[in-house]
C-alpha cells in the first residue's frame, strides 16, 4: 500500500489539476477538483486540447480571447465531473480582484457555460481570491445559487469572512505563491505539522469553524510543496486536501510502513472536531503575525463583508504579510492569463 492510499483513508483528497488523466490514474474516486489560471492555461495550451481550443475560437473568437478562455476553463473541468464524487471548480480572474460587480458578471458568465455543459449547480463551485469585494460578492452569488470557494486565503480574517459570506469552501495557502517559484521562500523544517509557520493558523481557522452553530464552508487545503507536507496536512485533521499532479504521484511511489490506519476521516462540517492533541499549543501561537501577537483572532463580532467588504480590505492593507501573498498571487495568475491570451489572439487572428 502507499502513502497515497492510506492518506485516502485518513482525509478526502481532491485534485488540484484539470487533467482528466490525472483524476482516472488514481486508485479511488477523487471528491473535488480545483483549478486555477496556471492550471487551467497548462492543460488548454497542451496539444491534445488544441483541436478544443481551435473548435472555441471559431464559436466564440468574435467575442474576444476572454470569452473563449472562460468558455475553456468551463469545458476543461466539465469533462471531468463523471470521474469525481464532488465538484470542479475554476478561479476567477484576478484582474476582478478588487471589482464586485466584475467579480459577479465573470461568476455568471461560468454559471451559464456549466449550465450549457449539462452540468447542474451543486457539482461546481467558483473560487475567488478573496478580498473585501470578493466576500461581498459571495454573499450576493450565494443569494443566486452560486456556489463559491473563498482562495487565496492566509489569514483568519479572510476565514471570518468566508464563513460571513456563505461560501460553500474555503483554500487557505499552507504556501505562499513565492516558495512554489524560489526553492529559498520555502520552509524546511523536521515535522512539518509541528514547525511550519502557517500550522497555527490553520488550526486557528479548523477551531473557528468547528466552533460555529451555523454550516461552515469545508476547508480544502491548498498549496504544498512536498508530499510530506501533504501528509502533515491529515496531522492537523484537515477535511480535504487539494494536491498537486506532482505531489500526487510522489505519494502514489512512497511505501507506507506504518501499519494499520486506526483514525477517521475528520468530517467536513467539523462535527467533533478537535485540535489534535500534539498541536494544542499551536493554536495559542501565530509566527505569521507582524511584531508580538497579543493572542487575539478574528471573530463574528466584526463584520467583514458589510459595505463591500470595507472592514476586510481595511484589514488586508494593514497586515503586509497578506497584502504581499496576495499580490504574489495576483501577480503568478495574470501572467498565467496572458499567456493564454496571446495564444488565444493569435488564434483568433490567423
Amino acid at each position: 500500500m502507499s502513502m497515497l492510499t492510506r492518506l485516502a483513508a485518513l482525509t478526502n483528497i481532491d485534485v488540484d489539476d484539470a487533467s482528466t488523466a490525472v483524476v482516472k490514474s488514481l486508485p479511488f474516486t477523487p471528491y473535488n477538483q480545483t483549478s486555477n489560471q496556471g492550471i487551467i492555461t497548462s492543460e488548454l495550451l497542451k496539444s491534445e486540447n488544441e483541436a478544443l481550443l481551435d473548435d472555441l475560437v471559431a464559436k466564440y473568437g468574435s467575442q474576444g480571447w476572454e470569452t473563449v478562455y472562460n468558455k475553456a476553463a468551463v469545458a476543461l473541468v466539465a469533462r471531468n465531473v463523471p470521474f469525481l464524487s464532488g465538484r470542479v471548480l475554476i478561479q476567477v480572474s484576478l484582474r476582478h480582484l478588487n471589482d464586485k460587480a466584475a467579480i459577479i458578471s465573470q461568476c455568471r458568465e461560468y454559471a451559464a457555460s456549466f449550465a450549457d455543459a449539462g452540468i447542474p449547480n451543486d457539482r461546481y463551485a467558483i473560487k475567488l481570491p478573496f478580498s473585501g469585494a470578493a466576500a461581498a460578492a459571495a454573499r450576493e452569488l450565494k443569494a443566486e445559487g452560486i456556489a463559491t470557494l473563498a482562495t487565496s486565503v492566509f489569514c483568519m480574517e479572510q476565514a471570518v469572512a468566508a464563513s460571513q459570506a456563505g461560501c460553500v469552501m474555503i483554500s487557505p495557502y499552507y504556501n505562499e505563491i513565492a516558495a512554489h517559484i524560489d526553492p529559498s521562500a520555502r520552509i524546511n523544517v523536521a515535522d512539518t505539522a509541528l514547525q511550519h509557520p502557517m500550522s497555527p493558523r490553520i488550526l486557528q481557522m479548523l477551531s473557528f469553524f468547528a466552533s460555529q452553530p451555523a454550516p461552515q464552508p469545508i476547508m480544502v487545503i491548498a498549496s504544498h510543496i512536498t508530499p510530506q507536507e501533504v501528509l502533515a496536512m491529515a496531522n492537523l485533521g484537515c477535511p480535504h486536501i487539494t494536491i498537486s499532479a506532482a505531489n500526487l504521484e510522489g505519494l502514489a511511489a512512497l511505501p507506507d510502513t506504518l501499519g494499520p490506519v486506526t483514525a477517521g476521516k475528520p468530517s467536513p462540517t467539523y462535527a467533533g472536531w478537535k485540535t489534535p492533541e500534539k498541536y494544542a499549543a499551536l493554536e495559542k501561537t501565530d509566527p505569521l503575525a507582524s511584531g508580538e501577537w497579543n493572542g487575539v483572532t478574528a471573530s463574528m463580532a466584526t463584520d467583514y463583508v458589510a459595505d463591500n467588504g470595507k472592514a476586510l480590505d481595511e484589514y488586508i492593507r494593514s497586515d503586509a504579510l497578506v497584502s504581499h501573498r496576495i499580490e504574489d498571487a495576483r501577480k503568478f495568475f495574470l501572467k498565467a492569463e496572458d499567456e493564454a491570451k496571446t495564444a488565444i489572439e493569435a488564434k483568433i487572428k490567423a
